[in-house]
């Protein structure tokens, strides 16, 4: 048996620009609040959306725009905030409301934003109606933003993710391969960049080229 070569696992850094961000019917809304800005009608935008569909490269789009600052779960919800930016970010704020006082701090956290005239872009799996805010005050403030869905991709749009993950890697991929892929792709964004990586890692393991094969092979172990 010829032994197989390992692929070095090297990091592979994604593409977070603007022009790096495809634009469909289900993120359009999103997209069009982030070329708006700084004219939002509210200091406060909640974007949300299932894992992977692109809120955090959208939240990437945006800080090269505005510079803002993205916060950690101590800045967020105990460090005080003393700088002087005009913008920041805050990835999943609805899996840290749990906890004793959450509510309380983010409260805080956004009248403070709010007396400096800072920005807040908050990125969420769910509708703040889902997120059990028991505390009035910040429930009805939220719930006043702007609140725009990231919704899952269709086919067009799936496709065109799927081509640019294989062109980040320098590989164009075959139309026949993309045809056969993409009714048996998770439909989510990270299930795309799984599906590509064990793609990618099986064709430099095995020296294949990537065809059909190879693809059924990748999708068959995914699923071990």
């Amino acid at each position: 048996m010829t032994p197989q070569q390992l692929p070095l696992n090297l990091p592979h850094r994604q593409a977070f620009g603007h022009e790096d961000f495809l634009v469909a019917e289900s993120n359009k809304d999103a997209v069009d609040w982030i070329d708006r800005w700084p004219d939002w009608l509210s200091y406060v935008l909640v974007i949300y959306g299932d894992e992977g569909c692109g809120k955090t490269h959208l939240s990437h789009v945006w800080q090269d725009r505005s510079h803002a600052v993205r916060l950690n779960e101590e800045e967020f919800f105990g460090q005080p905030l003393v700088g002087r930016e005009k913008a920041y970010i805050f990835e999943d704020v609805d899996s840290y409301l749990s906890g004793a006082g959450r509510e309380e701090q983010f409260l805080h956290t956004y009248n403070w934003l709010k007396e400096k005239g800072s920005f807040l872009l908050l990125t969420s799996r769910s509708h703040p109606r889902s997120w059990g805010m028991g505390l009035p005050d910040l429930a009805s403030r939220i719930l006043s933003c702007p609140i725009i869905e990231l919704g899952r991709a269709d086919d067009s749009l799936l496709a065109s993710v799927i081509i640019k993950q294989f062109a980040d890697l320098q590989i164009t991929l075959p139309a026949e391969v993309l045809d056969y892929l993409l009714p048996r792709i998770d439909r989510s964004f990270a299930g795309v960049r799984r599906t590509v990586r064990r793609i990618d890692r099986l064709a430099l393991t095995e020296k294949r080229p990537i065809t059909i094969p190879l693809v059924r092979k990748a999708l068959e172990t995914l699923e071990d």
